[in-house]
């Protein structure tokens, strides 16, 4: 097995982290709601001013769980991936260059390990995500972008599907399918998108249920194409919500759209935001490359088990050698209600995954000091943040 070439964090630790530059640790003061409700073909429409009922909160967390131990074959993580928690609280580690997902019980006792290298069953090339849910409740593992791996709750391997596309995203249905982001174009064409796609238990696109272009930095060059990211692309994000249901949005408009289970749109959620500009520090990483003419207003989207969902508002990433892009800095998001009205802003720690109750899951690597872990934080004011 590959080990990491950097050191870990030890096995648990516990601390409180406030986050942000943010003024206040409960609730601001609410002022009235200054939106307009409208019904556009039948579908109610949100529109919300730009600034939130409830202004800045600071979300009180502090760590209970750290995971990660440097010489521990078990705890050694060598690029996480992923972090997710199923129903019962278990923690699941995506350990990519380790081709495996660790798997703990919620006080970080370790449990099994899910996968090895290869290209056999229940093996894998590149673990990418887990998720959780889906008619028979499995755990799901993307490899690779393309293939999903499903295993039951004892991380026995049970089968495993192939995608007809490269998977950005995706998340078990109520059925034995996926909802999946999923990535074309054409290199002849110099066109690149995104596709919100039905999938179904063997892989195959079902329906597409949205299509946006994906602003992909692409030119001609000795024969080839070449593709860039700049990491301000126009994107399109989904993930679930409670019923079955889901939101999406593309990111040139501060607009979401939550579906329904039977695909049919039910609310539509905007906000009356001027168009973000670019800084002369974010121009100055394109380099040769032209400046795009519009900056995405969002880059990536959550949902919490209260319904509120969750917009990310910075793209905090760095290059890491070996790693890829990694955020290294907290996360700042303007939170929406599941009614659709802008409730707060608050920032959550880098690479967070999932909000439970009042529970938060993430990962870190600690660029100077060479550390890598999984942490779970408890939001201490989670009780007092407004859900209407």
């Amino acid at each position: 097995m590959k080990t990491a070439h950097f050191k870990t964090a030890s096995a648990l630790g516990i601390g409180t982290l406030a986050v942000g530059l943010l003024a206040l640790a409960g609730p601001a003061h609410k002022t009235d709601w200054k939106g307009r409700v409208l019904t556009e073909d039948g579908v109610r429409v949100v529109v919300n001013p730009a600034e939130p009922i409830y202004g800045r909160i600071k979300l009180d967390l502090g760590e209970e769980l750290r995971i990660g131990k440097e010489g521990n074959e078990q705890t050694q993580f060598f690029r996480a991936m992923d972090v997710g928690a199923d129903p019962s609280g278990r923690i699941y580690v995506v350990d990519a260059r380790n081709f495996r997902v660790q798997v703990f019980d919620p006080s970080g006792k370790y449990l099994r390990t899910i996968g090895r290298q290869g290209q056999g069953p229940g093996e894998f090339e590149m673990p990418m995500a887990v998720c959780f849910g889906g008619q028979a409740g499995y755990t799901h593992v993307l490899d690779r972008f393309r293939r999903v791996n499903h295993f039951d709750d004892k991380g026995v391997f049970l089968r495993s599907a192939m995608f007809d596309g490269v998977a950005i995203s995706c998340f078990p249905d109520a059925g034995s399918g996926f909802i999946a982001v999923l990535l074309g174009g054409s290199d002849e064409e110099l066109t690149s998108y995104h596709v919100l796609s039905r999938i179904n238990g063997e892989g195959k696109t079902q329906s597409v249920l949205a299509r946006f272009p994906y602003t992909l930095f692409m030119e001609r060059r000795e024969g080839a194409t070449l593709s860039r990211s700049t990491g301000y692309e126009m994107s399109l994000y989904a993930t679930p919500m409670a019923g079955n249901s889901l939101v999406y949005g593309y990111s040139k408009d501060y607009e979401l759209v939550v579906l329904g289970p039977d695909d049919k749109k039910i609310l539509v959620i905007r906000t009356d935001e001027p168009r973000p500009e670019f800084t002369s520090a974010e121009k100055a990483i394109f380099g040769s490359m032209p400046v795009p003419k519009l900056k995405p207003y969002f880059y990536g989207l959550l949902t919490d088990s209260d319904g509120r969902i969750y917009v990310q508002k910075n793209t905090n990433t760095k290059g890491k050698r070996g790693f890829g892009p990694i955020a290294t800095e907290d996360k700042f998001f303007d939170v929406f209600s599941g009614e659709g009205r802008f409730l707060f802003r608050t920032a959550l720690p880098p690479n967070t995954r999932v909000i439970r109750g009042d529970l938060v899951y993430t990962f870190y690597v600690d660029e100077e000091q060479g550390l890598e872990y999984v942490q779970r934080f408890r939001i201490k004011n989670c009780a007092t943040l407004p859900k209407n």
